[in-house]
């Protein structure tokens, strides 16, 4: 049996306490020895129970926090229903557990979900210092009316510190010196426009807030020198030491400050000012999230807007931006002249009360993203349809255009302009190169950088180019598949569909009301055909369901009726089951990756870690999910003296393996997993520990329904998701396991769908595997170190006979050299050995030309190659590009967190029907749909590990026009490489899906010299089928007499290994498993054992490394032979399959290691 223990974990007394305990919410058995009568008991009542029998027993500790935790939770919530009637929703009980826990953050939630009813009751709640910020005079009498209605004691429109006190912005700003001295500790802003636009404000809410001035400056200060400095060639330790200092001052008074909470906000922070507030709160006001459309899209060929007559009451006409504010006033006649009350929304909130009272019919504003018309009308019941009056687009001059980086380059290439050599350049460029890039030749200033400045002073050559070029063409208007060039008088200018404005306008005719999706009806009157197709694609790429049908198909008597039948009481709605939930995965940029795929998420950032909130539709399942990362495992094999290096074997056939959390050291960068908070290695404090992440999730744990653990799909994620559960579930008993094998809006749905319990014996199979790798290294190691006085030794049972491979054919290579002539006929090489140096002068003096025979030919089939496992993946790009192991997994890791790829750990070629799918599409697109030819490659049950393929059928220069026209869509940052490994990729998997080729094998006899015959069979020719994306090597030879190219040098009759040669052998041998192919070799030139040659990759061992080896196999060879490795393999697998008893594979291990090394230990002369 295998008794998993965590140290110092123990939720109430901070002890050492055991995994099964933790799953079980219960504290360790030094606090609790005995519990019984709480299985199947929910999680509240266990909490008390635990308290309570915690208390009487003289045990409580922490525990107390965690009741007194979910006890607030249950006032707040009896406090809610007494006060308004109902039980919160899910969502409402999400915000009142982070109000109570003092928590500031935006409730990023469209009006019909209760943010204000929630605010209000917790103000009420409080009861006093609660300062309520609204926009108008209105809306402030309306919020005083109804929390006098809730019980509130309050003061309308001036501030009084022992009761509610509910004021406008224009009070604030004009009475903030009166009020200076205030620190209330609640503040809720109902709308933070008004905040984020003005610098005035944000300097008064800072003080409201109760932070120094000297604090906000120095906040202020902090990002100035982040922005300066960021990518400057005087960026000194001097400077890097006063960001650290300004860093620390911030995080001292962090928790100072009062608690903020911002019911909505429609645009996000851009001034400096309004950045150092969001640096001292943790978080920004982010956009309301867009949760579903329930929207009939529809469009007609001209500017008639006599369709009002017919639809009636309860519009909204929105005017695109070119056409000017007289256009709105003559649209607004127009209405009036048809019947209507009409009234211009382009200010204030006068026109919402008067059109929400039904004392205006129509609204006319401009179709602007940050319009009020656009962005500032929540009027479920009374506004219907929205008519675009022109197509909605974002027009801009194209020559100021030009100075980002990426729109020059699309519109180079759009003109013909050759961008070989600055489009890679321009790539891998990140947010914020291109930004200082794009200003910096705005204002015609350059960069202290002194890359960038070089890459922006090429950029202002092509600028030029561009110029020069559209001159040239003199055409009037150019169109592309993204935006559309037009030249009006002698200006140029650049004109894209306004994609984000059409979705927030239409969005207004669909509100939640009554807890259901209002049905909106949408009307483009086209004036620009192109734009409109452009906005079009767009519309269905974002959401695929989107069809806009011609108006003239549309039954408008039908529409009208549907349009009021929604807006009843109890109308034909689209409702909505809404729950929240705790989303964990490993890494920043998957958690990044995930919560843009949704909606655009806020960001709180809570001791230095990031929270993405975002809402994740499905169908009418909606999850509010926080989705953070736990930065790969949490915890490891304790490095303190328990047991035989961090595990106990006991008699009775026990093994405690003891945990401890990782810490890492931010002076020397290393990890390690004891209880001290003092690096082991260099003895600095400046220490980084999981306990911080770990603090985090149990918080948001508490305020969530469900927590969902979505490590990656293998043993380690497994193991990780297995800790991360026992730290939470004493915190949240619905902890559930999902898995995916792409970031993709389907895989994280379908994972969401059908979450599961951790599946222990892949978390055991993982467990023996970092045991044995501990007792085998460490025990290993320490001899070594011991044996060659030196540090930096290690071994492994996977490492020792790789490094024998390495060291065997580095030996050999050594013993056989002497002089090689390489013979180069028309690409195909033939290589010659020679022990003496005489003897190769002598060979090639006599080697003038070469005859060469083709003897017979015949046409063959040829099969495309599987899609790329993990080996073939790192076999095939080290052969074709010469990369090291290690590097292509980065970049394959980095393709599979931005959602490109299918998890790339996987030793499967099989092909689920989605990328039977993938491929169908792409093959059709690219008018290859003859050659499609749909093959799983292995039987697998749907869901199971599949090979590595593309995510969808864009291949990498759709790719890089992706990037091109949104350099923000993917969170990772790309190299030249990247785009090569995901080309390999592609294509592989592509050829995968296709037909055979037909080829041409030739047998030629290559005459060298009177002895040197040569008889070879080479592939002379190969075409159609799968060749059209995924071409193989031909050669064409010359018949005849040929004079070969040669060259010579030293070289050996023996071939060093390559990083392919050794992962094939570490396949073949059954020792390799996708997660050590890479990780083996990587240890290995880390320890010094093997260099890797700089110009072909071979691998060669060090005298180190050979000494090393030949010490180990000599001693230890029944321990580290290929076979005792491979049959170890073979058990991980059958413990992962519960074939095997994990505990007995242990204490065979542990046998084994003390009959081969104790012996040696005792002699004197290891």
């Amino acid at each position: 049996m295998i008794n998993v223990m965590y140290k110092n974990s123990c939720p109430n007394c901070g002890g050492d306490i055991s995994a099964d305990r933790l799953l079980n919410g219960l504290p360790c058995e030094t606090c609790l020895p005995y519990i019984n009568g709480i299985d199947g008991v929910d999680n509240i009542s266990k909490v008390k129970a635990l308290y309570n029998i915690l208390l009487d027993n003289d045990k409580i500790k922490n525990y107390w926090n965690l009741y007194y935790n979910i006890t607030t939770f249950e006032t707040v919530f009896k406090y809610f229903k007494d006060k308004t009637g109902y039980e919160p929703w899910s969502l409402q009980k999400l915000w009142l557990r982070r109000l109570v826990s003092n928590q500031s953050f935006t409730m990023s939630a469209p009006t019909g979900l209760g943010k204000t009813t929630t605010l209000m009751t917790y103000s009420v709640f409080i009861g006093q210092d609660v300062v309520y910020i609204v926009p108008t005079k209105s809306l402030m009498e309306q919020v005083c009316k109804r929390l006098e209605k809730l019980g509130a004691q309050v003061s309308c429109g001036k501030v009084d510190q022992r009761k509610v006190s509910v004021i406008t912005i224009s009070y604030l700003n004009k009475n903030a010196n009166s009020i200076t001295s205030y620190k209330p500790n609640f503040v809720a802003i109902d709308d933070a426009d008004a905040v984020i636009k003005s610098g005035k404000t944000t300097d008064r809410l800072v003080s409201l807030l109760g932070i120094p001035n000297d604090v906000y400056e120095s906040a202020i200060q902090l990002i100035r020198l982040r922005n300066k400095y960021y990518f400057s060639n005087e960026f000194t330790e001097e400077i890097k030491e006063k960001i650290r200092e300004l860093e620390l001052k911030i995080a001292e008074f962090k928790d100072k400050i009062s608690q903020l909470v911002i019911a909505s906000a429609t645009i996000r922070p851009k001034g400096i000012k309004q950045k150092a507030l969001r640096l001292l709160t943790g978080f920004e006001p982010s956009s309301i999230q867009l949760y579903a459309r329930n929207i009939i899209d529809t469009y007609t060929d001209n500017l008639d807007l006599s369709i009002v007559k017919e639809l009636g009451s309860g519009g909204l006409i929105l005017v695109s931006k070119e056409y000017g504010r007289s256009r709105l006033n003559e649209i607004k006649k127009y209405v009036e002249d048809l019947g209507f009350n009409a009234k211009l929304a382009i200010s204030g909130r006068k026109f919402l009360d008067d059109f929400s009272q039904g004392k205006v019919d129509i609204l006319v504003g401009s179709a602007s993203y940050y319009g009020v018309a656009v962005r500032g009308i929540d009027e479920p019941k009374r506004l219907k349809y929205v008519i675009y009056y022109g197509v909605p687009k974002i027009k801009a001059k194209l020559f100021d255009a030009l100075s980002n980086p990426f729109t020059l380059l699309r519109v180079g290439k759009m003109i013909g302009v050759n961008f070989s050599e600055l489009q890679n350049k321009i790539l891998v460029l990140s947010p914020s190169e291109t930004q200082l890039l794009k200003f910096s030749i705005i204002k015609g200033e350059t960069i202290n950088y002194q890359k960038l400045d070089q890459l922006r002073q090429e950029l202002l050559y092509y600028i030029s180019l561009v110029k020069d070029k559209l001159k040239e063409i003199g055409e009037e208007t150019l169109i592309s598949d993204n935006f559309v060039i037009t030249k009006q008088n002698t200006n140029y200018y650049i004109i894209y569909p306004d994609m984000i404005t059409y979705l927030q306008g239409s969005g207004r005719a669909s509100r939640l009301y009554n807890g259901g999706l209002t049905l909106g009806f949408s009307i483009i009157l086209v004036d620009d055909k192109h734009i409109f197709e452009i906005l079009k694609k767009k519309m269905q790429k974002l959401f695929p369901n989107t069809n806009f049908t011609s108006l003239s198909n549309i039954n408008l008597s039908e529409i009208k009726t549907k349009l009021e039948e929604s807006r009843k009481e109890e109308g034909n709605r689209v409702h909505f089951n809404i729950s929240t939930g705790l989303l964990i995965v490993e890494s920043p940029t998957k958690a990044k990756t995930i919560a843009k795929m949704f909606s655009r998420p806020s960001v709180r950032v809570i001791n230095k870690v990031p929270v993405y909130e975002t809402i994740i539709v499905d169908g009418n399942q909606i999850y509010v999910l926080d989705v953070v990362a736990s930065k790969g495992h949490i915890v490891d094999l304790t490095l303190e003296d328990i047991g035989y290096y961090g595990i106990k074997v006991e008699d009775s056939g026990i093994i405690k393996p003891y945990y401890d959390l990782i810490k890492k050291c931010l002076d020397c960068n290393k990890t390690f997993s004891i209880t001290s908070d003092k690096c082991p290695y260099c003895g600095s404090t400046n220490v980084q520990t999981a306990q911080t992440t770990i603090n985090l999730l149990r918080e948001l744990a508490l305020s969530v329904d469900k927590v969902f653990i979505a490590s990656d799909p293998d043993t380690e994620g497994e193991k990780i998701a297995y800790d991360l559960a026992s730290f939470l579930s004493p915190y949240n008993s619905n902890v559930y396991r999902i898995t995916y094998h792409e970031i993709t809006k389907k895989a994280i749905l379908e994972a969401l769908r059908n979450p599961m319990k951790i599946n222990t014996n892949l978390v055991m199979s993982q467990i023996v595997r970092r045991i044995e790798d501990r007792w085998i290294g460490f025990t290993l190691s320490n001899l070594l170190k011991t044996k060659f006085n030196g540090h930096n030794h290690g071994a492994g049972r996977v490492q020792t006979p790789v490094l024998g491979w390495i060291v065997d054919k580095t030996m050999k290579y050594k013993s056989s050299m002497g002089y090689v002539v390489y013979i180069d006929i028309a690409g195909y090489s033939i290589k010659m050995y020679f022990s003496e140096r005489k003897k190769m002068e002598e060979y090639i003096n006599n080697l003038q030309v070469v005859k060469i025979e083709k003897i017979s030919e015949e046409k063959i089939l040829l099969s495309p190659l599987p899609p790329f496992t993990t080996d073939t993946l790192l076999i095939e790009a080290n052969m074709k590009y010469k990369l090291p192991a290690n590097l292509v997994m980065k970049i394959a890791q980095d393709l599979f967190e931005a959602g490109l790829i299918t998890y790339h750990r996987t030793d499967s070629t099989h092909i689920s029907s989605v990328g039977i799918e993938i491929a169908k599409e792409y093959l059709q697109k690219q008018g290859l749909i003859k050659d499609f030819v749909p093959r799983s490659w292995e039987s697998s049950e749907e869901g199971a590990h599949e090979a590595i393929r593309p995510t969808r059928a864009v291949d990498v220069n759709e790719l890089i026009q992706e990037i091109e026209e949104n350099p923000y869509k993917y969170s990772i940052r790309f190299s030249k490489l990247h785009f090569l490994i995901y080309d390999l990729i592609f294509r592989r998997f592509m050829a995968s899906q296709m037909s055979h080729a037909v080829g041409t094998k030739s047998r030629y006899l290559i005459k060298l010299n009177k002895d040197d015959n040569i008889n070879t069979e080479l592939l002379s020719n190969a075409e159609g089928g799968f060749i059209k994306v995924y071409p193989v090597k031909v050669y064409n030879l010359p018949l005849g007499e040929v004079k070969p190219k040669v060259n010579t040098g030293k070289g050996s009759s023996e071939q060093l290994l390559s990083y392919s040669d050794v992962i094939s052998l570490m396949k073949s041998k059954g020792i390799g498993r996708p997660s050590t192919y890479a990780k083996t070799i990587e240890n290995l030139v880390r320890h010094g054992y093997i260099v890797s040659s700089k110009r072909k990759s071979y691998l060669i061992a060090t005298n180190r490394g050979i000494s090393a080896y030949q010490f180990l196999s000599s001693k230890f060879y029944d321990l580290v032979s290929e076979g005792t490795t491979a049959k170890l393999m073979s058990k991980l697998d059958d413990i992962a399959l519960s074939k095997l008893s994990a505990s007995t594979v242990l204490l065979e291990i542990f046998s084994e290691i003390s009959t081969l090394v104790n012996p040696l230990k005792s002699e004197q002369n290891v």
